[in-house]
């Protein structure tokens, strides 16, 4: 009798252990949900909330896919934002930043805004970034005093939460957002997608600092 409990037991917490199992999954799936969700409305309600740029000395527009030598709608709108800074004065100068691309985006942008009457003196550009961090990274060290430099980093509105947390971690501590007037992400359906696809990068840069 002793021999067939203890076998009943044996079987009894077996059967137990998936179902606590399942109940961590399930609990641990909520938390990520969750903290999703939470991640994705702070992107969306920090683009609703930016403040009007103030004066700077550099603005640094960050790169975005070419077609040759031509931009895509998203970044001929960063470049045309970063040109008006220039012209109604807010900044000094403008820093265009990207590789991909021949040419690289940087030389499109710069092409842009040489065309557009923008002095060749008045623009640097970084052909070595891959991606947003690089872009800022590399557009630092083009910059002789980066951390008591005033500058306005040019993107889109939904990518701007992340952008100013990396110009931070990479030593600008006067940077200040300046999101495109306009952008091609208005319907709902493609602010959603960008919202989500911004909260995914966030979440990877926050996990790759950890490193």
């Amino acid at each position: 009798m002793g021999v067939a409990k203890s076998g009943s037991s044996s079987r009894s917490s077996e059967s137990k252990a998936p179902r606590r199992l399942r109940r961590l999954l399930l609990r641990a799936m909520l938390v990520f949900a969750a903290l999703f969700g939470f991640l994705a409305w702070r992107t969306f309600d920090y683009s609703r909330n930016i403040m009007t740029p103030p004066q700077a000395d550099i603005a640094i527009v960050l790169g975005a896919r070419t077609e040759g030598d031509k931009p895509t709608p998203v970044f001929q709108e960063r470049i045309e934002y970063g040109i008006q800074l220039f012209v109604e004065g807010k900044v000094q100068r403008l820093l265009f930043t990207g590789a991909p691309g021949n040419p690289p985006q940087a030389i499109v942008a710069r092409d842009i805004a040489l065309r557009r009457g923008v002095p060749e003196a008045a623009i640097l550009v970084e052909t070595q970034s891959m991606r947003t961090i690089e872009n800022l990274r590399y557009a630092r060290d083009l910059i002789p005093d980066p951390a008591n430099t005033r500058v306005l980093i040019v993107s889109d509105p939904l990518h701007l939460r992340r952008a100013m947390e990396m110009a931070e971690d990479s030593g600008f501590a006067k940077a200040y957002p300046a999101p495109t007037p306009s952008t091609r992400v208005r319907s709902s359906w493609s602010q959603f997608k960008m919202t989500m696809r911004e909260t995914v990068a966030y979440l990877r840069y926050r996990i790759e600092r950890l490193f």
